[in-house]
Formats: structure tokens, sequence, C-alpha cells
């Protein structure tokens, strides 16, 4: 997952530094300003070292750190609804393909990563009794199951760690023509981080084991889905950049 190191201050000398420190890295150094607020995930702020190098491995430790936490809070995640382990990490991992096959800038993808492993979040509110319902839902628990979107949103708001999120928490469930939920917004009224992990969400709930159903789509079964629903569930433009940068894996069945 990309990191990021923020350098507090007009030191731009210390910012050039920290960048060519970690250039081989994947990092994102920033400037802030002392009386502005940090970006979310921002690992470690560097105010000043004249051994430059030893500061930035310090921040990567660190960030790696919150790393891990946030994977285990994914992990956390898939085994409530009783995935296979590393299913959000397999999302999270397509996620960085796709933002860079779509030409993210640094922080809309690192918010794709991160938003990757918690998109799900609410469903831990969600009765197990109806999460994990073999049968046919009714409409009622249909709509319970619905509830996980918002329910998700107020929880990654209770905290700055994870609230560059909230955008892809609420509103991946969202349909490009409408018929999507909660709110059924329409075309780019849904916020391109959310349009971006419909397709990765869908892709992968499809490529990958479900307690649910009993078979699992190959690659190009799923991708002829996405094909398929382009304009109905699915942002046209961002399925033909997934498409043709031939993202996913060869064989997933």
């Amino acid at each position: 997952m990309l990191k990021r190191i923020a350098v507090v201050g007009k030191n731009t000398r210390l910012q050039k530094a920290a960048a060519e420190a970690s250039r081989s890295k994947e990092v994102a150094v920033v400037r802030v300003d002392p009386r502005e607020e940090l970006p979310p995930a921002t690992a470690v702020v560097i105010a000043g070292s004249s051994e430059i190098s030893v500061a930035v491995e310090a921040a990567l430790v660190l960030g790696e750190r919150h790393e891990q936490l946030l994977l285990l809070l994914a992990e956390a995640i898939d085994c409530r609804e009783a995935f296979m382990p590393g299913s959000s990490v397999r999302v999270q991992d397509l996620a960085t393909s796709f933002a860079r096959a779509l030409g993210l800038n640094a922080d809309d993808q690192l918010t794709l990563e991160r938003g990757a492993l918690v998109r799900d979040i609410g469903k831990l509110k969600i009765p197990n009794e109806i999460l994990l319902k073999d049968a046919l839902l009714t409409y009622d628990e249909w709509d319970t199951i619905r509830q996980h979107t918002n329910l998700g949103a107020n929880l990654v708001l209770v905290t700055d760690v994870l609230k560059d999120t909230v955008d892809i928490v609420r509103y991946h469930h969202e349909c490009f023509d409408g018929s999507g939920y909660p709110e059924g917004l329409e075309r780019e009224k849904i916020p391109l981080p959310a349009r971006i992990m419909k397709i990765l969400d869908v892709y992968c709930a499809m490529t990958s084991p479900r307690h649910y159903r009993e078979r699992t789509s190959s690659r190009e079964q799923a991708l002829a889905h996405l094909q398929d629903e382009v304009g109905k569930q699915f942002d046209p433009e961002l399925v033909r950049v997934f498409v043709e940068a031939s993202l996913g894996e060869t064989n997933t069945s």
C-alpha cells in the first residue's frame, strides 16, 4: 500500500530530501502547514533532521505498523462474513493496479487502497442470522443488509484516520443508472472512488468463493458481466480501462 509522509513547514529542501530518500519506495511526500490538519493515513511528520534518510526509514516503519492494523481490521471484516482469508487484500491489490491504470494521483490511490479494506465495515453491525443466511432473504432482511453502507460510513467518520474512505464506504453499491443504494445516485453524482470500487467489488465477489453460492465465476465470465452491465451498474469509461489494462487474475475458477 502507498504510504504518506508529511513535512511540516515551508522547508522545500527538506521535502526534496525526504522525496529523494524514499524515491525507490511506494511513498508520497507532502508538505503541510503547521496550522493545517494532517492528511489521513499520514504515518509520521518530519519536522527536521540532519539524517533525513534515517527519519524516512522511521516513518516507513511506523507506516507499516499502521497498515498492519488496517489489514487486521480487514481480516476481521472478512471473517465476519465467512469470506476466505485475504479476500479484502485481493481487492486492495487490484485497486492499486486499477488506480495506476487510471492515472490517479497519490492521494486518490491511497484512498482507494484503504477503502478497499474497509468498504464493508458496516457489516460488522449486521446480525449473523441475516448476514450469513443461506436461504432467500426477506424484504426486511435485505433492507437491513443495505443499511451496512450508511452504518459503515458513520463508523469511519468517527475517526480522522479513516474519514477519507467515507465516500467509498457509503456509495460503493450505487449504480451508474441510479438503481443502486443507499441514495440512488447516478452517473457522475456518484463519487469517482465509489464508481471504481463498484467494479472492483463485483469483479472480486464473482471470482472469489462465497458461502451463499456453490460456484465461482472465471475471469472471463466476470469480465463479460462487467461489459454487459456497462451504463447500468458500471461507469462505461472505467470498465473500458479495466478491460484494456488486462486487470484481474488469469485464472480464478
